[in-house]
C-alpha cells in the first residue's frame, strides 16, 4: 500500500449531516452484490453510484432511479419500514467529492502533453496572447453538462435524499442533526486570495484595507519559491488578524505532475509552510490529484473547486460544504473565480457573484470566492470596485458567518466530535419533503439541549 492509499480515507455522508441518532438504511454497504458504478438519473439529478443488482423488492416507492443502460431501480420502503436504496450511499457520496466521477466523463480538457508544452513556452509569448487564445477556446467549446456551472446541486440532492430515508426508517417526520455552522447561522463565507507575484503581495494590502473597514478579514496564499517574499507586507497583514496561507512552491503544474515529483518537493512544501505559519494551501492553477491532497504539511486545503469547467484541470466535488479527505479538511471554493468572471468572460458587474453567494446561502453552504490581488486581476482599479460591492452587500448580510478559513476548518473538526458539546452548536430540522427536495433543512431555533451520559457530555 502507498502512502498515499494509507492516508486516504472516503468521506461519509453522516460527517456531513451530523445526526443525533443512528438510523440503518439497507443500501448494500459495503457489500455491492451488483459491481461496479454507472450513471443514475431521477429527474435531473444526476449521480455516480456502485449499483446492486436490480431487485423486485415491494413497498412505497421514494424515488426511481434510471441507469445510463436503461435499467430502472427503485428506493422503496417494505412494509416492516425497512427502506432500501439500490446503491451504496456512501460510495456515491465519495464519487462526487473525490471526483471520482471523471474517470467516466468525457470533459473537454488539454492533455498531459499539452499541459507539460504550455508551462514549458508560457514565459516565450506575453500574457495577453495566451488570453486571447484563452477566450478563443472559451468561445468556441460547450459548457458541460455536468458539473452544472456555477450552481451544481449534486451533493445537496444526496444530502436530502439521505435525510428523506433516514426518516422514512425512523417512522417520523422530522428529525434534528447539528447544524451546519454556529449559532444560527444560515451560511459561512471565506475570501481568499492566490498571491501570484511579488507586486501582487505589496497590492495585498489594497485588499486588506477594503476587507478591514468591512470589518472583514481574508487568506493570502504564498508561492514561496517565485518571487521575493516581502516579510514586512506578511508580519502586517499577520498583526492585522488576516491569515496567510501557501500556494505552492511554483506557479505552474509541477507538484501534481508525477508522485516522484510530488514526494521530492513535500520537504520543500512542509519548510514552507513552517516559514508563513500558514495551516492551508491551494494548489498553483488548482491542479490536483485527489488521493494525494491528504499528505499535503497543511491542516487544510482549498483546491477542489464546487465547479469549475475553466480551470486546466476542469471539475468539481458538486459540494457547498467542507468535507473530509484524509487527515485533512477540503474547504471547496464555491464562488467563480474573478480571473473567469472578468478576463475570460469579460462579465463587469457584481451580479454573478452575489447571485452565486446568495443561491450558497438558500442552500446553507460555504461561501467561499477565489480572488487575486496582481494586476490583471483585482490589482486593476475596475474590477477591484466591483470586489468592494460584493464585500458592502455580504458584510450587511448577519445571517452569514463570516470568518477565516482555518477557523471554518477547526470548526467542522469539532461539529464532528460525536458526543462532545461544542460550543456555538445548536440543533437543525430536516423534514420529510417531496422530490426533487427529499427533504427541507430548517436552522436552528434554540441552543443545542445538553445531557450527560456517563462522563461524556453528548447532545
Amino acid at each position: 500500500m502507498s502512502s498515499a492509499d494509507s492516508q486516504f480515507v472516503s468521506p461519509q455522508l453522516d460527517d456531513l449531516l451530523q445526526p443525533t441518532d443512528r438510523i440503518a438504511i439497507d443500501d448494500g454497504g459495503r457489500t455491492h452484490d451488483g459491481g461496479g458504478r454507472e450513471w443514475l438519473e431521477a429527474g435531473d439529478w444526476r449521480l455516480l453510484a456502485r449499483t446492486r443488482e436490480p431487485s423486485a423488492r415491494q413497498g412505497t416507492p421514494i424515488e426511481h432511479f434510471q441507469s445510463d443502460s436503461g435499467v430502472r431501480l427503485d428506493a422503496v420502503q417494505a412494509e416492516n419500514g425497512t427502506v432500501f436504496v439500490p446503491f451504496d450511499l456512501d460510495d456515491a457520496y465519495a464519487a462526487y467529492v473525490t471526483e471520482a466521477w471523471r474517470q467516466q466523463a468525457s470533459l473537454p480538457a488539454l492533455s498531459d502533453g499539452q499541459l507539460q508544452l504550455y508551462y514549458r513556452i508560457k514565459r516565450l509569448f506575453p500574457r495577453q496572447f495566451w488570453l486571447a487564445l484563452r477566450r478563443a477556446y472559451v468561445r468556441k467549446r460547450r459548457l458541460p453538462a455536468f458539473p452544472e456551472w456555477p450552481l451544481d446541486m449534486g451533493v445537496e440532492r444526496l444530502l436530502r435524499f439521505y435525510s428523506l430515508c433516514r426518516l422514512h426508517a425512523a417512522g417520523v417526520e422530522h428529525a434534528e442533526f447539528k447544524w451546519f455552522w454556529p449559532e444560527r447561522h444560515r451560511a459561512a463565507l471565506v475570501l481568499t486570495h492566490d498571491v501570484e507575484s511579488g507586486d501582487g503581495l505589496r497590492l495585498a494590502l489594497e485588499l486588506a484595507d477594503l476587507e478591514e473597514e468591512r470589518g472583514l478579514r481574508s487568506s493570502f496564499n504564498i508561492v514561496a519559491g517565485d518571487y521575493r517574499l516581502d516579510e514586512g507586507v506578511l508580519r502586517e497583514l499577520r498583526e492585522r488578524g488576516f491569515e496567510i496561507g501557501l500556494h505552492g512552491l511554483h506557479h505552474d503544474r509541477s507538484l501534481f505532475s508525477s508522485r516522484a515529483e510530488f514526494e521530492r518537493q513535500l520537504p520543500a512544501l512542509a519548510k514552507a509552510a513552517s516559514h508563513l505559519g500558514a495551516e492551508g494551501f491551494r494548489s498553483p492553477s488548482t491542479h490536483r490529484v485527489v488521493e494525494w491532497l491528504p499528505e499535503l504539511p497543511v491542516d487544510y486545503d482549498c483546491t477542489v473547486p464546487h465547479s469549475d469547467p475553466y480551470e486546466p484541470q476542469p471539475g468539481g466535488c458538486c459540494s457547498l460544504w467542507p468535507f473530509t479527505l484524509g487527515r485533512i479538511v477540503e474547504l471547496p471554493y464555491t464562488l467563480p473565480q474573478d480571473h473567469t468572471l472578468f478576463t475570460l468572460l469579460g462579465k463587469r458587474s457584481v451580479e454573478p457573484w452575489l447571485e452565486q453567494a446568495l443561491a450558497v446561502e438558500r442552500r446553507f453552504g460555504l461561501i467561499q470566492c477565489l480572488s487575486h490581488p496582481d494586476r490583471g486581476y483585482l490589482g486593476d482599479p475596475d474590477k477591484r470596485a466591483i470586489y468592494r460591492e460584493l464585500l458592502d452587500a455580504l458584510a450587511e448580510r448577519d445571517t452569514i458567518w463570516k470568518t477565516l478559513p482555518r477557523e471554518v476548518v477547526r470548526w467542522w473538526r469539532q461539529r464532528a466530535l460525536g458526543g462532545t458539546l461544542v460550543d456555538g452548536q445548536m440543533l437543525g430540522t430536516m423534514r420529510v419533503g417531496a422530490a426533487p427536495d427529499y427533504a427541507q433543512f430548517e436552522p436552528p431555533a434554540q441552543r443545542l439541549p445538553i445531557c450527560s451520559v456517563g462522563k461524556a457530555t453528548v447532545a
